[in-house]
């Protein structure tokens, strides 16, 4: 997790990108962008810096669903780095079955793989994708949220100021408009309203949260993978019939992927892909041993028995991310698989 400071880092002298996105009933979520004119700019880079200077006058607190921040004080952080492709094949390595196994894939950029895991990640974090707006449609327009873009801001990589707010509602709350310099005077009606700061601001590693309920809303997908951890800790204990779990590393489990959309996707996957009822405490002290690892550190009495820090590596093993190279033996591990097919001359 950044430090609060650590936003200031956040290079906005490139040129801003204004996403606009709503729900469509066969498209999921789409965004579109809106073409802006140089003038508009400053404005932009206003709301990103009210956004980071929000950030960096407040507490920066790790995200968990039952996570609450004291309004104007603190933020949430919630780590979305590396999350899985779902190119990903159910027939996995396990430990029993070596003979599937996948050599190392070419690893896609980061905010492909966030693209693919949350529909808002993969409109507002890839904006040369999408279609520019029609200013024929902005009556019609029902937005649920808006974002200013940087494609490189972050590292190279993109940075998104989101708010939970549809820009074009001033449109269809009020038909009069007027300006008062002493005396009321009409004025011409806006087309767009955009607040003072962001309530999201998202990267391909991080989100800092300064509205949780806009979170909770525009990340339901997010949200609902990980209100699902305490169910797939539990599916994972029941499925490992040969091999138990203790108490304090199911807490490990839920306390890590509960906080971590990566792990908790890797768990589901696990959970679902089965087979797990083979692995007994004997094989899993061996594969640990062929790896290099010392299995008194995540076995106790013949049962898993590991901390927060170990949780990513049970995973790894379980899953069979861990290999070694053909010719080198170099010790590697896969990023996703895809099963070895048999050839036949």
């Amino acid at each position: 997790m950044r430090s609060p400071g650590d936003w200031a880092q956040l290079d906005l002298t490139g040129d801003p990108i204004l996403i606009v996105g709503r729900r469509s009933g066969r498209q999921g979520l789409e965004g579109f962008v809106v073409d802006l004119h140089e003038e508009t700019f400053e404005t932009m880079r206003a709301i990103a810096n009210e956004t980071i200077a929000q950030l960096g006058d407040r507490e920066g607190l790790e995200w968990h669903p039952n996570a609450a921040i004291e309004r104007g004080e603190q933020y949430l952080a919630i780590d979305v780095g590396h999350l899985p492709s779902p190119a990903e094949h159910p027939e996995q390595p396990t430990v029993e079955n070596p003979g599937v196994y996948a050599q190392e894939p070419a690893e896609p950029p980061p905010y492909v793989q966030l693209a693919e895991a949350a529909e808002l990640l993969r409109v507002v974090l890839v904006p040369g994708q999408l279609e520019n707006l029609d200013p024929e449609g902005l009556g019609g327009g029902n937005f649920r949220f808006y974002a200013v873009v940087w494609e490189s801001g972050d590292g190279g990589n993109p940075v998104a100021f989101v708010s939970e707010y549809d820009p074009t509602s001033v449109l269809r709350k009020a038909n009069s408009w007027f300006r008062f310099d002493g005396t009321l005077r009409s004025a011409t009606p806006p087309d767009f309203s955009l607040n003072s700061k962001a309530d999201l601001l998202v990267t391909t590693s991080e989100i800092a949260i300064l509205s949780p309920p806009a979170f909770d809303r525009l990340f339901a997908d997010i949200r609902a993978l990980l209100n699902e951890v305490p169910a797939n800790v539990l599916g994972l204990a029941e499925a490992l019939t040969n091999l138990q779990l203790t108490d304090s590393s199911r807490h490990a489990f839920e306390e890590v992927c509960a906080t971590k959309p990566s792990f908790a996707r890797r768990l589901q996957n696990l959970v679902a892909r089965g087979g797990l009822n083979s692995i007994t405490a004997t094989t899993f002290r061996r594969v640990l041993r062929s790896h290099g690892l010392e299995a008194s550190e995540f076995l106790r009495g013949g049962t898993i028995d590991v901390g927060m820090e170990q949780v990513g590596t049970v995973l790894d093993v379980l899953e069979g991310r861990w290999y070694e190279a053909d010719f080198s033996d170099e010790p590697r591990r896969a990023g996703s698989w895809s099963r070895r097919k048999e050839r036949s001359d």
